[in-house]
């Protein structure tokens, strides 16, 4: 009725697509919400550093009814100390994809031009395409190296380029000199998404201050377990940062999410060691997963790309795993990556669960 109202080209886009919600499949298979565990997301296994206590803090604030700081200076301030850059250098916002949007709100018009690497970050192309641009991809190598030289030659007269290091959902890292190449020779605006950069343990921040086209994207959601929170911010020159914060929403980030983010941000330590619990289960999970029959990429991150033997069978198993009660991100159709589900590395009591259900599928279609 109202269809001819919209916008044209956010009824051309293609939209971002989630498997079921906790809630959803645990009402499809007749399990309990807990019961549910989530190996689709690359989320974190373990909450942030003293959740209950900046949860207090926030309830003791008493405030719901107020606006929230909007300048966000207390995050400011120990984001600036993380990332080693000044607090001008800093925009803050609701997870990164809010960071993606005032990006495109900055830079894009319609009919401008951007270049993703692909398969990549599914969110690039939508929040490109809300603005009227166009996407233009350049497939990633066979080993999911970037190619560095077609994006160069892709990025002529574009706007932007879109580059997600550590890359989701393959799991590789791109070369820290061809990164370099590809910052240094841009003739655009260069996005780095890093939200998986603490497991790497190298970012692309240092380069801000001499490639002034440079912007880094940094999320709490993965490493520092807020994903339920929603925190993130950008990193840029302070010419660019006030350009972009003409288009931030002032109050997106709430009092609560603040408190939580600003106790993690003071410890540290307790997120590092939960990455190194993370990346102590990647190994013997991803030997395991061969073992069963699946082919594991190499994985710098908190999750593994697999490939089965045909779609139907990644499909297989996607189901299988999902009616008990274990989501992976279902890429068996994609068509880049036909057979391939992705599977995030969690606590070992959580992945020995999957491998139990993955081993009884194998004797089951073995019978």
């Amino acid at each position: 009725m109202f269809e001819h109202l919209v916008r044209k080209v956010v009824r051309d886009i293609d939209p971002y697509a989630w498997e079921l919600s906790s809630e959803a499949v645990a009402a499809k298979h007749g399990l309990r919400v807990r019961e549910v565990i989530r190996f689709d997301l690359n989320t974190s296994p373990f909450p942030p550093a003293s959740w209950n206590a900046a949860m207090e803090a926030a309830r003791a604030d008493g405030q719901p009814n107020e606006y929230f700081d909007t300048s966000y200076a207390e995050l400011a301030d120990l984001f600036a100390a993380y990332y080693s850059v000044g607090m001008d250098n800093l925009i803050i916002g609701a997870g990164a994809d809010e960071i993606l949007d005032i990006t495109t709100k900055t830079f894009l018009d319609n009919g401008d031009r951007v270049i993703v690497s692909t398969p990549t970050y599914s969110m690039y192309p939508i929040v490109s395409e809300q603005m009227g641009a166009t996407v233009q991809r350049v497939p990633l190598q066979a080993d999911f190296a970037p190619d560095i030289d077609g994006i160069l030659a892709a990025a002529q007269g574009a706007k932007i380029i879109w580059h997600c290091n550590p890359n989701s959902p393959t799991g590789n890292a791109t070369d820290p000199a061809a990164m370099e190449r590809l910052i240094a020779d841009a003739p655009c605006i260069v996005v780095v998404d890093e939200a998986y950069a603490e497991y790497v343990g190298w970012s692309a921040v240092p380069l801000i201050a001499r490639y002034p086209h440079l912007i880094v994207v940094r999320t709490m959601s993965k490493a520092f377990g807020m994903a339920g929170m929603r925190l993130a911010c950008g990193i840029a020159t302070p010419d660019v940062i006030g350009m972009m914060n003409r288009v931030r929403p002032p109050n997106s980030v709430s009092r609560v999410t603040a408190r939580v983010g600003a106790a993690a941000l003071r410890d540290i330590p307790a997120m590092r060691a939960n990455v190194a619990a993370v990346i102590a289960q990647r190994e013997p999970f991803a030997d395991a997963l061969w073992e069963i029959g699946a082919h594991v990429y190499p994985s710098v991150t908190n999750f593994l790309l697999t490939r089965w033997e045909n779609p139907a069978i990644a499909q297989s198993v996607y189901e299988f795993l999902e009616a008990r009660g274990m989501v992976v991100r279902n890429f068996s159709s994609h068509p880049l990556l036909p057979g391939h589900l992705r599977i995030t590395v969690r606590t070992a009591d959580e992945n020995a669960r999957l491998l139990a259900a993955l081993k009884e599928w194998r004797e089951q279609r073995e019978r």
